[in-house]
């Protein structure tokens, strides 16, 4: 998934199946990018159903933001994403950036004979 790492931060700013108002500007902050790009991403993660996006219309409306999965399994999806490209170094650098403690169910998978 290109926008994981996007996703991984908003695991660390906001709690899944939560229903938070967030304004766009503060998501660009987080991201050190800008507020259109923000969009971009936001819109690509909705379209991914990764998130739930209700944009607020209008001045002073602030958005509302839904994560739709924990972030273990978004971890553990981006490090199987790597293994099927053949990046297995990746992999376990994704996972002991954000997610140390699913190392060894990554392990179990990996070791499974039919992979």
């Amino acid at each position: 998934m290109k926008y994981g790492t996007y996703y991984l931060q908003l695991c660390d700013l906001f709690s899944a199946e939560e229903l938070v108002e967030v304004p766009l500007k503060r998501l660009a902050d987080e991201w050190k990018i800008t507020t259109r790009y923000a969009k971009k991403i936001v819109r690509e993660l909705h379209k991914q159903k990764f998130i739930e996006w209700n944009p607020g219309i209008g001045r002073g409306n602030l958005s509302k933001l839904r994560l739709l999965y924990c972030k273990n399994d978004v971890v553990i999806g981006i490090a199987k994403e790597h293994v099927r490209k053949k990046k297995i170094q990746e992999a376990f650098t994704v996972i002991h950036t954000h997610a140390p403690e699913v190392k060894e169910n990554f392990v179990d998978w990996l070791s499974d004979p039919s992979l």
